[in-house]
């Protein structure tokens, strides 16, 4: 049985090594859709640069059973999502939201839902412009967002199978991504769309108006939450024409699945950020929070997964060891970088990721499981980052500040990006009491040594 070694961040000469510690009766212990014939995934990361994922011959990670196990599962995810469509399940794309309609869609039997949104990490992850080329070709400007690549799988059908249904999020979301949904329409994609309201802040109320209050604390008005309900609604009732069944005991299920996740990986984050010495490394962990969207369309084994992760790391908590110096400088990450790498670099410098804040609040948050299972998704989702203020975005990056936990903050920009545009000096302007680096991630293979030099100068400042 593979015993972990000393924590340390290894590369994939080093895992191809490893890997042969890793037994027959381990590799096919772990398999998704609980299938033995074609879902064992472990593999060692070598693998999935032979498929094409060329940036892992410079990536390092930790050297963990738990780590390999979570980059084999998330690099299938892609072959999954096919495998599901052979094997007569349905695909659900949920787009732009962000962690609610999946909760729906899995209340459904043989129901898999995914989010394109996410094939903005691989131009990337392949060190390739082919979806950004593409996507350019189909007429988004290069000077936009990177989600632009969604376009281009969409048209090529080659990364995930055709959706059965497409849910598509407008109104207070990311409106880049509203236009290449919008674009995604014109191809001939039927896609569903839902509304999202902006939470604005309490002093724009009636003085008359009915408020509720978040989990996070933002005030709002208490129609909001009515209306996101109807919304949801309406997504349940497509998947009720589609699936010809519905079962809201099924919905209550599915929410307290997705709430053992999000407990998990709540609880993973808070032994990685308080840890003495950082125990888990912040690529994985933006994967770990990341998963909280949909489970990376299996969400059964995911859950097995994050069990396995949190052991790891509270072994290497409570034996005061990890994978970086214990006098790492403390960062706050503010939105996720589109280049995986920049996470690698900026430990690799000195710094250690102990507070995030990735857009995707609404993911984190504990669904209620005691009240009308709509009205929960409904409240939950008012926590979502992107739908408020800047100030309520990063009052948690602020409170981590205010206490002393953090000493710096690195906002990652993509440039065309209209939120990072808007938001970037706000934020800066919000996070006054500590300094901060913005930092514009450049297209695939653009990391230059004078990025690497000014997050060299930050960290080195810092100290």
């Amino acid at each position: 049985m593979y015993q972990d070694l000393t924590p340390e961040k290894i590369g994939l000469k080093e895992w191809s090594k490893q890997f042969r510690m890793v037994g027959d009766s381990e590799i096919k212990e772990f398999k998704y859709y609980n299938n033995d014939e074609w879902g064992i995934y472990l593999s060692p990361p070598a693998t999935f640069m032979v498929y094409g994922t060329r940036q892992l011959k410079k990536l390092k990670f930790d050297n963990s059973l738990a780590a390999l196990r979570l980059w084999g599962f998330t690099f299938n995810e892609s072959e999954r999502l096919f495998r599901a469509r052979q094997s007569g399940k349905r695909i659900i794309a949920a787009m732009g939201d962000l962690g609610t309609v999946p909760v729906i869609a899995m209340a459904f039997p043989d129901c898999i839902p995914f989010y394109p949104d996410c094939t903005w990490w691989t131009p990337f992850f392949n060190e390739s412009t082919v979806l950004l080329d593409k996507a350019s070709e189909l007429g988004t400007p290069e000077a936009s967002c990177f989600v632009r690549s969604t376009l281009a799988a969409f048209h090529k059908m080659a990364y995930f199978p055709k959706p059965d249904i497409m849910f598509a999020s407008t109104g207070a979301s990311c409106d880049d991504y509203s236009c290449i949904m919008q674009m995604a329409e014109e191809m001939g994609y039927e896609l569903n769309w839902l509304e999202i309201p902006f939470r604005r802040q309490h002093r724009s109320f009636h003085m008359s108006e009915e408020h509720a209050v978040t989990d996070s604390g933002f005030k709002y008005p208490k129609r909001f939450e009515t209306y996101l309900v109807n919304e949801y609604k309406r997504v349940w009732r497509k998947m009720e024409a589609l699936t010809g069944t519905g079962d809201l005991k099924k919905l209550n299920a599915s929410i307290e699945k997705n709430n053992r996740v999000r407990r998990l990986v709540n609880d993973i984050k808070d032994l990685t950020q308080t840890a003495d010495v950082a125990p888990f490394p912040a690529l994985e962990m933006m994967v770990i929070e990341f998963g909280n969207l949909y489970g990376y369309a299996d969400i059964d084994e995911w859950l097995d997964i994050l069990k396995m992760i949190k052991d790891t790391v509270a072994d290497r908590v409570e034996k005061g060891i990890g994978i970086l110096p214990s006098d790492a400088v403390p960062l706050a990450w503010v939105t996720p970088t589109a280049d995986p790498l920049l996470l690698n670099i900026v430990e690799d410098l000195g710094g250690r990721v102990v507070a995030t804040e990735y857009v995707i609040n609404q993911a984190l948050t504990i669904i209620e499981e005691d009240i009308e299972p709509f009205q929960a998704l409904a409240r939950s989702f008012m926590n979502a980052s992107l739908i408020g203020s800047t100030e309520e975005r990063v009052r948690q990056i602020a409170g981590s500040v205010d206490s002393g936990k953090i000493a710096g903050v690195i906002i990652t920009n993509m440039l065309g990006c209209s939120h990072c545009a808007m938001e970037t000096r706000l934020i800066e302007e919000k996070l006054k009491n500590v300094p901060v680096l913005a930092i514009d991630v450049p297209a695939p293979l653009g990391i230059t040594e004078q990025l690497k030099t000014r997050i060299t100068a930050f960290i080195e400042m810092l100290r």
